[in-house]
């Protein structure tokens, strides 16, 4: 798995003392204007224009607040983002994949028509909400101040506030038909790992979950023919980058997981580790497909190993999981990798000789919007591992074969 250079956003000690002493003082001036919190105010407005402008979006800014200070932090952003978004007036302005995010975020409402929050003195507001003490959340906001003025520049896979036009109405194409998976077939391969996750039996889960990466190996080829079809050579350019967020504890572990089942299913993810973060590039329909699985299996992994370490509490260490979530995504991979090829095979014998270059011409566009994207990139070293958590991961993956696609019934 690639990653980008190891760089994180920590509190800048020396900003803090050097700002709260004359924070201090200026809290005693009559004029507001001067009030330390008004100030600390127009340097968040304008350290959060400048990183949105910088390559982070919305969901990324909140996601490595809260990852690197407090839950309580990540709302205060959230504020100014929504501050941000009333003054370029996101509802009209911006791009439809940055109003989802903003939508998840509770920032503009369902419709994507109004926003919510971000008026008047944010950093009072907040104070209010969380039941802080004004000294208190003063600390807080300059802390956070420190924390986004030292996040670097982010590559920009979404067009930037400063480059929005007067309307996102009409700007960006209607998605295709092979973008999005069938809504039949979303359904039933959400069922299916909704299943494996609720299980408390390995085999069941393996099963499950093989089952719905074969049907995901499936719809991803029938998409890639029919887009092939209706776009000749050209169906290229319809690769697209995705982020996803990884939280604590485990995250580089979590990262290789997901780079693991990326690689099953025709995507490329590469670990942002400043940002707490990986960005996938890949096909919409793969992307999405990829995303799904990653869910899933990151539940049905936490869920094998505590049960691992339920008998022998001895085994509940950092180590042991850390070297458990490593081996379990290997194997798991392993064994997807075997499903997917099944899939293939038969789907070859179906479209006959005119499959192979239409697979080859995918995997090689995916390989060159990588490469453009991430010419830096660098392969994650392997590290040692606790041999007692890597063997039973290993195990916890291998309890069943998978690869027998007849074990679920498709309906």
């Amino acid at each position: 798995m690639a990653c980008g250079a190891a760089f994180g956003p920590t509190a800048d000690k020396a900003l803090l003392a050097a700002v709260m002493p004359a924070l201090a003082r200026f809290e005693q001036e009559p004029d507001q204007l001067d009030r330390p919190s008004t100030r600390i105010q127009q340097l968040l407005r304008q350290l959060t224009q400048s990183v949105l402008d910088a390559g982070w979006q919305p969901a990324d800014l909140v996601h490595v607040v809260k990852r690197e200070s407090t839950l309580r932090a990540s709302r205060l952003i959230a504020a100014f983002v929504a501050d941000h978004s009333r003054q370029f007036q996101a509802p009209e302005r911006a791009p439809q994949a940055w109003l989802g995010q903003l939508v998840d975020l509770g920032i503009v409402s369902g419709d994507r028509s109004s926003i919510i929050g971000g008026r008047g003195d944010l950093l009072a507001a907040w104070a209010r909400a969380e039941r802080l003490h004004p000294d208190d959340a003063l600390l807080g906001a300059v802390q956070m101040l420190a924390q986004v003025r030292q996040l670097p520049r982010m590559p920009i896979v979404v067009t930037p506030p400063s480059k929005w036009g007067a309307t996102n109405k009409g700007t960006e194409p209607a998605p295709r038909a092979t973008d999005h998976i069938d809504a039949k077939a979303l359904k039933l391969i959400r069922a299916l790992l909704a299943k494996a996750e609720a299980t408390t039996f390995e085999a069941e889960a393996d099963a499950f979950t093989a089952k719905a990466q074969e049907m995901m190996t499936r719809h991803s080829i029938d998409a890639a023919v029919l887009a092939s079809a209706n776009a000749g050579t050209r169906h290229a350019a319809g690769v697209e980058s995705r982020r996803v967020h990884i939280d604590n504890p485990y995250a580089e572990e979590k990262a290789g997981f997901l780079a693991a089942i990326a690689d099953v299913n025709g995507v490329r993810s590469i670990w942002v580790p400043y940002a707490g973060l990986c960005t996938a590039l890949g096909f919409p329909v793969d992307l999405q497909l990829t995303d799904l699985l990653f869910t899933s299996l990151l539940v049905q992994a936490t869920r094998a190993s505590a049960a691992a370490t339920a008998a022998d509490r001895r085994l509940s260490t950092p180590s042991f999981r850390r070297a458990f979530l490593v081996a379990f995504a290997d194997r798991i991979a392993e064994r997807l990798e075997a499903a997917r090829s099944h899939t293939q095979a038969e789907a070859a014998q179906e479209y006959g000789e005119s499959l192979l270059p239409v697979l080859a011409s995918r995997e090689a566009a995916v390989e060159a919007a990588y490469t453009e994207a991430f010419p830096n990139a660098t392969t994650m070293r392997r590290r040692s591992f606790n041999a007692a958590g890597w063997h039973a991961g290993r195990a916890a993956a291998d309890a069943a074969d998978i690869g027998a696609s007849g074990a679920i019934a498709a309906g």
